[in-house]
């Protein structure tokens, strides 16, 4: 997604000679359409529904109401196709625009589907500088922009059911153990991870996975055993590991986040549900 950056106001400018007047910063006021969805072609299979994960693709444009012919397409501002991509997020959950929520909510996969995004179902008062992508020119958003959007339904996954832990009690398996001196409560140390949502109805427990750090760039988790640097099952889960070691910890929502809802990493566009277990498997890099 689009990285968007805060718009400076710039200050009216005085007249020499001392004019007075209204000096506050005047944003210009922009007239918003209303929110429109228009469906070109219905898709086939599992209709998207709050918490299931899409696949689909996207096109975005300025909105312009001088063009009513071409579906108020003004100039581009970013596209999946034109980098041959796909975009995947779990829908309903607030991971994506509120707009793209709305729309993409019922599309099937073959589907197409176009949008008018009032600003405040789009990018609101954020802005972006015009900028070149591989070699293709796309427009600046403007604060409070209205967008028109063309989305493509490509896949829809069923959302994962998430049956609640047995116990409330952290479980650790040792897949593979370590050499050297185990970990104890208050060392530092650094971990390569993986996280899944956890899933009772798979021999693994291992469900759509959120996050992890072992792609080629990046960085280690560096945190204190035993403290609150890390969620609690996962900073008590590694004690005990040995170096080069890998453990798969398995956390109740209580050792987790708990009432907490979080986004997850965008990399996999899997959010984290209230009261979520999660399943982890971790390999200790480093430790003192």
């Amino acid at each position: 997604m689009l990285k968007l950056f805060a718009v400076a106001v710039c200050a009216a400018v005085l007249a020499a000679c001392g004019g007075g007047g209204d000096k506050t910063p005047k944003v210009p006021v922009v007239v918003q359409p209303a929110y429109k969805m228009t469906e070109t072609a219905v898709g086939t299979g599992r209709a998207a529904a709050s918490g299931d994960l899409v696949t689909f693709t996207y096109v975005g444009y300025l909105y312009d109401a001088n063009q009513a012919a071409n579906g108020y397409r003004g100039e581009k501002i970013e596209s999946s196709v034109d980098i041959g991509t796909t975009f995947t997020a779990t829908v309903g959950v607030g991971a994506m625009l509120t707009g793209w929520d709305q729309t993409l909510i019922g599309m099937q996969a073959g589907g197409k589907r176009t949008a008018i995004l009032p600003a405040n179902l789009a990018y609101g008062a954020n802005t972006r500088d015009a900028q070149i992508v591989n070699g293709i020119k796309y427009a600046a958003i403007t604060p409070n922009a209205p967008l028109v959007y063309d989305f493509v339904m490509v896949n829809v996954s069923p959302q994962v059911v998430i049956p609640n832990v047995p116990a409330t009690e952290l479980k650790t398996i040792d897949v593979t153990t370590g050499t050297g001196t185990a970990v104890v409560s208050g060392q530092t140390v650094s971990v390569r991870y993986t996280g899944w949502l956890y899933d009772g109805t798979r021999s693994t427990f291992k469900g759509a996975k959120f996050d992890d750090n072992t792609a080629t760039g990046d960085a280690l988790l560096k945190f204190v055993t035993g403290s609150t640097d890390v969620i609690s099952g996962f900073s008590t889960g590694v004690i005990g590991m040995q170096l080069n070691g890998t453990r798969t910890i398995i956390i109740p929502a209580n050792l987790a986040y708990g009432a907490t809802a979080k986004a997850g990493n965008a990399r996999y566009g899997v959010a984290i549900p209230a009261n979520s277990a999660l399943v982890f498997d971790v390999t200790l890099v480093s430790s003192p």
